[in-house]
């Protein structure tokens, strides 16, 4: 009994290095950008400040693997073609964290997610998500909105200043939360069984082809246009 407890101790201390391993913390130095585009399966925390920094929390062999690199004014993060072709291939948990002055626009491809906690201020914002990722903004100031969704994933949207226009275009069965940022000019198309949930007093114009649903608050006017099983439903 004694030697198996031994042996069991030994295992322990043996496997804390690789733990620890998982936790390493790698500051990019990169040129400026102010668009996103992420690629991989990560949680990605944005932050606005005035100073621009990205960190990223993996195990060793996955910072080494993981490529970020500026392409135009976009932020790209992704790993080498030759690792998604791998099917042995497993990263394990990816936690990146930048802050960028100025932010245009957020594009999210797989199963990531893209948070922001803090306020995020920018006269045009677009958003992108294909898969089964989420865009999650809780104090978004913006003038003009877009927000596009193809796959599964979800976009959800909060802030405290009405917006000139909020437009968005689901395809597949995502969803557009955005019951919580007013928007005076609100553009809805809908291809399939995805949701969107809009705030509006001026006016609503939205296509559905499918089963999909929009809910709305607001007192806006509404122009629709619906071919299948959708449905305008005004949120109580």
């Amino acid at each position: 009994m004694m030697r198996k407890k031994m042996i069991l101790l030994l295992l322990a201390v043996c496997l804390i290095p690789g733990i620890r391993a998982l936790a390493e913390t790698e500051e990019r130095n990169l040129p400026a950008f102010t668009e996103i585009s992420l690629r991989v399966p990560a949680t990605l925390y944005l932050e606005q400040g005035n100073e621009q920094k990205v960190t990223i929390e993996a195990g060793r062999a996955t910072l080494d693997e993981l490529i970020t690199e500026v392409s135009g004014r976009s932020l790209v993060v992704r790993f080498p073609a030759k690792n998604m072709l791998m099917r042995n291939f497993r990263p394990g948990k990816i936690v990146i964290r930048v802050t960028m002055p100025e932010v245009t626009a957020l594009n999210l491809s797989g199963s990531g997610d893209i948070l922001a906690r803090g306020e995020i201020s920018s006269l045009i914002l677009e958003m992108n998500v294909s898969g089964s990722g989420s865009i999650d903004l809780d104090a978004l100031t913006a003038n003009r909105v877009k927000a596009s969704i193809s796959g599964s994933g979800n976009i959800l949207i909060e802030g405290d200043q009405p917006a000139a226009e909020l437009s968005t275009s689901i395809s597949g069965s995502g969803n557009l939360i955005a019951e919580d940022f007013e928007a005076a000019e609100v553009k809805v198309t809908i291809a399939g069984s995805g949701n969107a949930r809009v705030y509006s007093n001026g006016n609503i114009h939205v296509k559905i082809a499918g089963s999909g649903s929009l809910y709305y608050r607001g007192n806006p006017n509404i122009d629709s246009s619906i071919a299948g099983s959708g449905s305008v439903n005004e949120m109580k």
